[in-house]
């Protein structure tokens, strides 16, 4: 070990009194022991790189992941700058926190990141460049194929001519030539033709593994991140390390559900699936999964209300000053809140072992079986739950916007599953229905989704001319309306049926609506709505009968009707 010696400053001790000289030496001394236990630490300090960390557990939020990893290091005696490296470049210092077990002690912890370090090579990446190391061969091999028959060619189109200036061929030989010219160019153009193809069709493989190499490799070109770590060591020990760190960006998931309906006499199945996507710079391979409904960098702390003045408005001069151009504030996701417990009547079925965790901020979901979600910003699908709920199934109609009926199912206790808003594909019988949405802060305890139409359900909606009529009193013209809405059921089941009608809402006192007819139809005066609720046999046909009057100025025009 190295020791580096100051030079004390010389001392005039006959001109000193003897406080001065006792100063003026402790100072000295100070200086030697300060500048001597820096030089020796430092001079000390080895440097250890730490690649193979391993990730024990990734918590990944809709925006942002937290990573906790283990390393373990054999140390000697000693100062150490400890740098586990190969981690991800977006690691928010501040969150950075390193536990160690052993005969050491950490002295510091810092973050840095390293745009020096040569980049692992994919396993895909190594495949690509062989691949169109082999293109790159057999295209040159075409190119060189082509030049061959180039030089064919010239050879024999420069020897075209026969015989000399004073010999002459007879008519035998001039034909046999033609005849030889014709079909050896012609072979060489058709191979040429041949190889131009080949040309074409190598140079778009190429291109092709080009594209996906720059693709790839525009994602690895990034800086790694380092957490290092200065640690003291007094007797020889085997220390391991934990570490978690938030990732505050590139990494995501989302919630999409599958709902499946067997037939109207059977639960539905409510399947809870995320898709998941990072592209942080290191790959998650094999690592406990949790997603959860939090989001870290919302920040948790209460907002203050300050004094709200009021005073009478003053103009003032308005000077025009360059600003710097301001970053937009972060865009922030509102999580959801959730209710403890699980539905009673909502039966969990057999599928992947996971663990719901909740908590009054969010819900946690710990995947039972290991996942691996590399670094390329792919979507990778995690089940997380599936569930069978109880439902109750009818038809609904709307005969003036569609003359189908839409079978419908109304699902319970769905509101208590810790669901968060997605988008869901529906099943029914086997079939792909369509999209819907499930948005649990906006819906209501009952869901509703369409299982699509049923085309054994007949609904017609017509306009009875002899009951609509238009009528002038004095100033006023009245103008009625009938319309009749016949049902029929032409299935071998009973099928309850949801009928839905509107009369129009007046928003101005001089026009007036007057409800005519409603066959027993239940009336929303408030926005109009009429609906009926009906049993039909099978082969039963119902027919209902829906009127009303509106009355206006004579002079004015009525939007709408």
């Amino acid at each position: 070990m190295r020791v580096h010696l100051i030079r004390m400053n010389k001392l005039n001790l006959k001109t000193m009194n003897p406080l001065m000289k006792y100063n003026a030496l402790m100072k000295n001394i100070y200086c030697l022991l300060l500048t001597l236990f820096f030089t020796n630490f430092i001079s000390a300090q080895e440097l250890k790189v730490i690649s193979n960390t391993e990730i024990k557990e990734v918590k990944l939020y809709q925006n942002g992941a937290m990573l906790n990893r283990t390393a373990k290091v054999s140390l000697n005696p000693g100062n150490y700058e400890l740098v586990f490296d190969g981690l991800s470049p977006y690691i928010n210092p501040q969150s950075i926190n390193v536990k160690g077990m052993g005969d050491a002690v950490m002295l510091n912890v810092a973050f840095k990141q390293n745009y020096l370090k040569d980049k692992i090579k994919s396993k895909e990446v190594v495949e690509l460049e062989s691949l169109l190391d082999t293109f790159n061969y057999k295209y040159q091999q075409i190119l060189n194929t082509t030049t061959v028959l180039q030089e064919q060619q010239n050879v024999l189109l420069a020897n075209k001519s026969i015989g000399g200036a004073n010999v002459g061929v007879t008519a035998a030989q001039l034909q046999a030539m033609i005849d030889y010219f014709s079909r050896k160019l012609a072979e060489v153009k058709d191979k040429l033709l041949d190889n131009s193809i080949k040309e074409k069709k190598q140079k778009e493989q190429i291109d092709k593994v080009k594209n996906q190499l720059s693709e790839l490799n525009t994602r690895k070109n990034q800086p790694s991140g380092s957490i290092v770590v200065n640690v003291a060591v007094k007797t020889k020990t085997n220390a391991s390390f934990d570490l978690s760190y938030l990732i505050a960006s590139n990494a995501t998931w989302y919630p999409f559900y599958d709902i499946r309906a067997k037939d109207i006499n059977s639960p539905v199945e409510l399947v809870y699936k995320a898709k998941a996507s990072q592209n942080t710079g290191e790959d998650w391979k094999n690592v406990k999964l949790i997603l959860s409904t939090g989001n870290p960098q919302e920040g948790g702390v209460k907002p203050e209300l300050t004094t709200w003045f009021l005073n009478f408005y003053e103009p003032r001069p308005v000077y025009i000053l360059q600003r710097a151009n301001r970053p937009a504030a972060a865009e922030s996701r509102a999580v959801p809140s959730t209710s403890p417990g699980v539905y009673e009547a909502a039966k969990q079925m057999e599928s992947i072992p996971v663990q719901l965790n909740q908590n009054q901020l969010s819900s946690d979901f710990a995947i039972g079986i290991p996942y691996s979600i590399l670094s390329d910003g792919e979507e990778y699908q995690v089940d997380i739950q599936s569930f069978q709920l109880p439902a109750i199934y009818s038809y609904e109609a709307t005969p003036k916007m569609d003359g189908d009926a839409f079978l419908t199912a109304r699902l319970t206790g769905w509101e208590n599953l810790s669901l968060t808003p997605g988008s869901a594909n529906i099943y029914f019988d086997g079939s792909y229905i369509g999209e819907s949405y499930i948005n649990p802060g906006e819906t209501e305890d009952t869901l509703t989704l369409s299982l699509g139409r049923d085309k054994r359900i007949n609904i017609k909606r017509e306009k009875l001319k002899e009951f609509s009529s238009t009528k002038l009193f004095g100033s006023n013209k009245e103008r009625s309306f009938m319309y009749e809405i016949t049902v029929r059921n032409t299935k071998n089941t009973l099928a309850e049926i949801l009928l839905q009608d509107q009369i129009p809402v007046t928003q101005n006192k001089e026009i007036e609506v007057k409800v005519d007819e409603l066959s027993g139809g239940d009336y929303n005066t408030e926005n109009g709505t009429v609906k009926w609720k009906l049993k039909l046999q099978p082969n039963e046909t119902k027919k209902l009968r829906l009127g009303f009057t509106v009355k206006y100025p004579k002079g004015k025009q009525v939007a709408g009707l």
